[in-house]
């Protein structure tokens, strides 16, 4: 039996051998896309799964009101780890996280580099697999243990084990520890991007802190906790130490502390305040692959079915005889569906070659992203594979299947079937079909027109004409002397804080109204060289700068302005933590302080104090930025320090935003590619196998006198129609889906017009169009005669 519906199976498959490619083409295509979707939902699904003890770890974060609401943030003062740790039964281990951007030096070379600092058992806590040394010599002040990248990276093949290493602080000042162990690199799907570990009292020592001060906040605080019946005890031991937090931090009110299980980290990093670890996938970014792939997957299986319906027609004397001669309508199926599920075994080997490049280029779009195309790592995509195969040959087969056996066989051997090859739910597929591919076009172009939308955007600053220099604070006189004796440079000014790199938060008052703002501490010229714009009083000046400094002069934006109500801002007095009073003397334009993925939030500027500027921003014309950098470099080398220089061009820094906001353009490109073509083709079949069952009925129309158009619109009315239905559903579809997908990246997003929804669906009506009017002009212009003639 099986051996028959093999060789019947083969023998068809190559009898229709035109339809046949098409449709494992088709079909390897969209399973290629749910491989993807496949190897991205396991990226995300393996987040932090790489530690043994990823079920009993949990982070200690916090609650506090904000403007009626509570905020959570990840820092937490570092004393409460060390109170815990002896006062809080049930915790098996605790450690601290603190993190600093640090050059490092090897002998006269210097690294960049963000050093962890930690408490010894953060390494029995976390799952880190030894290369070389001992990972428990971090016990020790006097080592560090580094990743395997990082050994090769400072000692090249050399044995790093034994070597010395120095980390420089941000007062240019150099302590020096020896490389006591070599280990894995972690994953990229971790919270943690860790290349240089040392101890945590080491980080005291070089900033000169007391982890006994309630002031002082460290980045994270992780708990090892195997027994879930605890957590509630040590919950609410927890909230014993919130009074004690408060008193020491009137500044910082909390409302209680939570533990956040390590499942959980990942997706709660991207949602806290002061964080301080790597997010899990954007929800967008996991959701989005596996719907667009299964729309993919049903155009190519509609296709499928409907070629199916249409080439199975021309086997009605062959179900017919089956069934005189006792075949049964269930061994029809069967020899059916065992056809279906060859032509989607072999595109299911189709598909596995298009995934060795789609997954790595998919892979490629994304900077935080390493996948690749596996068999080993993942048991259970072998599962994947073979469900994927099951669902693709049901949804693919099993209607053409009941529907051509269920025939029946005096009409077939009479050759007087009602049977038709596109019925109306062949029409009904390719509807759905069409309004994917509008959706996918859709999205296409309204992404296209997002990109070009965010990049022209008015930022409220001049960010094509600056640079951005982070520098030790006993640099900068110097070095902003040498930098300003080019004459190409108009401006360069000092700050701490700067603007896209996001601010602390701090609650001012205005009577009884509170606001939480945007804190920048800057240079008495950093606003004019930025080129924010002023809107009314003043900006800060050098002639100026000690009496606003002393008077507690500030600018703030318009959005501050709009939140206390004011009509008129010069002159008004606000407060912070309700004893430092400052005075308003000019107000700016609003300026996206993190860029598009945050609204703007009201900001006060005030002059930092003297010589605490981390970074300096320089103000050139844009077609001399390359030059100065390089200039800046050469200058920076005689300063003689351990700092790494830093330079580049503010437009830099909204590289991350414009390389998601590219990498989201590409794939939905290529998707409205794929869906359009894949719907093409099935129109093409579709027409191409109508036009086979109505030959003759061309050639009498034609005999009759009818007027080739009058035949082409006979032969193209009912897809007219799909493609309407197609076109209006579509874009109601594609707006929607738009809409929630760029809400849930952005704060600000392009406005989605008609114009955008036009243009998607006469893109697909034009190239269906073209496609119909292809295969039915030369269908109708055919000699009448040939076409009678048609068996």
């Amino acid at each position: 039996m099986f051996k028959n519906y093999l060789l019947v199976a083969f023998r068809n498959l190559f009898r229709n051998r035109v339809f046949t490619v098409i449709n494992i083409i088709g079909l390897g295509l969209a399973l290629a896309l749910c491989i993807v979707a496949f190897f991205n939902h396991m990226f995300n699904y393996e987040f932090d799964r790489n530690n043994a003890n990823y079920d009993g770890i949990y982070r200690v974060n916090s609650f506090r009101d904000m403007q009626g609401r509570e905020q959570e943030y990840g820092s937490v003062p570092a004393t409460l780890g060390l109170h815990i740790k002896n006062d809080v039964p049930g915790i098996e281990n605790s450690a601290r996280l603190a993190r600093s951007g640090s050059p490092v030096k090897v002998g006269d070379n210097v690294f960049p580099t963000m050093i962890s600092y930690v408490d010894p058992s953060f390494v029995n806590i976390f799952t880190f697999e030894p290369v070389n040394g001992d990972l428990k010599s971090i016990e020790s002040r006097n080592n560090v243990i580094i990743s395997r990248d990082m050994a090769e990276r400072l000692y090249g093949k050399d044995y790093p084990v034994g070597k010395s290493l120095s980390i420089v602080n941000d007062r240019n000042k150099e302590f020096t520890y020896t490389v006591a162990g070599v280990f894995e690199n972690l994953p990229m799907n971790c919270s943690f991007r860790i290349d240089v570990l040392t101890h945590f009292d080491n980080f005291l020592q070089m900033w000169d802190l007391k982890d006994s001060d309630w002031k002082f906040n460290t980045t994270a605080l992780f708990l090892q906790i195997s027994d879930e019946s605890a957590l509630s005890s040590i919950t609410r031991t927890l909230a014993g130490y919130v009074d004690v937090q408060n008193k020491a931090r009137e500044d910082f009110r909390i409302n209680r502390w939570v533990l956040v299980p390590l499942k959980d980290v990942g997706d709660n990093s991207r949602n806290i305040w002061n964080s301080g670890l790597f997010p899990a996938m954007h929800p967008a970014a996991v959701k989005a692959p596996p719907i667009m792939a299964i729309f993919i997957l049903l155009i190519a299986c509609f296709n499928f079915a409907n070629t199916s319906i249409a080439t199975f027609s021309k086997r009605l004397k062959e179900i017919g005889l089956r069934k005189t001669f006792g075949g049964q309508r269930r061994q029809l199926v069967s020899q059916f569906m065992f056809e279906t599920f060859v032509i989607c075994l072999l595109a299911l080997f189709v598909a596995i070659a298009f995934a060795q490049w789609l997954v790595p280029a998919y892979s490629s779009l994304w900077s935080y992203m390493s996948l690749k195309l596996t068999f080993m790592e993942y048991p259970m995509f072998w599962f994947f594979l073979l469900m994927l195969l099951g669902a693709t040959g049901f949804m693919s087969g099993v209607y053409p299947a009941l529907y051509v056996s269920s025939s029946n066989v005096v009409n077939v051997i009479k050759g007087s079937s009602g049977f038709r090859g596109t019925g109306k739910f062949s029409v009904v597929l390719l509807a759905v079909q069409f309004t994917i591919s509008v959706m996918s076009l859709v999205l296409g172009i309204i992404f296209v027109n997002n990109a070009a939308f965010q990049k022209k955007i008015d930022r409220g600053y001049d960010h094509r004409n600056l640079i951005i220099m982070p520098l030790p604070p006993e640099n900068y006189v110097s070095f902003r002397n040498e930098v300003l004796s080019n004459p190409k440079v108009i401006s360069a000014e000092g700050t701490q804080d700067h603007i896209e790199w996001g601010a602390g938060r701090r609650p001012f008052r205005d009577g009884e109204k509170q606001l939480e703002v945007d804190f920048m501490n800057v240079g008495p010229g950093y606003l004019s060289t930025m080129g924010v714009r002023l809107a009314e009083g003043r900006l800060f000046d050098e002639t100026r700068a000690d009496a606003d400094r002393k008077n507690g002069s500030v600018v703030v934006n318009r959005m501050l302005v709009k939140g206390f109500g004011w009509t008129e801002a010069v002159g008004k007095t606000i407060t912070l933590y309700d004893t430092l009073r400052f005075n308003v003397i000019g107000v700016v334009d609003d300026f996206y302080n993190s860029g598009m993925w945050a609204k703007i939030e009201p900001a006060v500027i005030r002059l930092a104090p003297n010589q605490q500027y981390y970074s300096m921003a320089v103000h050139a014309r844009h077609e001399d930025l390359a030059s100065i950098v390089e200039f800046m470099k050469v200058k920076w080398k005689e300063q003689g320090t351990n700092f790494v220089f830093g330079g580049r061009p503010q437009e830099e820094i909204m590289q991350e935003e414009r390389d998601i906001n590219g990498s989201i353009m590409k794939v939905n490109i290529f998707l409205a590619l794929a869906a359009t073509l894949l719907s093409l083709i099935g129109m093409y079949n579709m027409v191409s196998l109508d036009i086979i069952k109505r030959t003759k009925e061309i050639g009498i129309r034609k005999i009759q006198g009818a007027p080739v158009p009058v035949v082409m619109y006979i032969m193209s009315r009912k897809y007219i129609l799909v493609l309407a239905i197609a076109a209006i559903l579509g874009c109601a579809g594609g707006y929607y889906l738009a809409l929630k997908l760029m809400d849930s990246i952005w704060d600000y997003f392009v406005h989605i017009t008609a114009g955008m929804l036009l243009l998607s669906a006469f893109i697909l009506i034009s190239a269906t169009t073209v496609t119909i009017i292809f295969k039915i002009w030369a269908a109708a212009m055919k000699n009448p005669v040939i076409s009678l003639r048609y068996e």
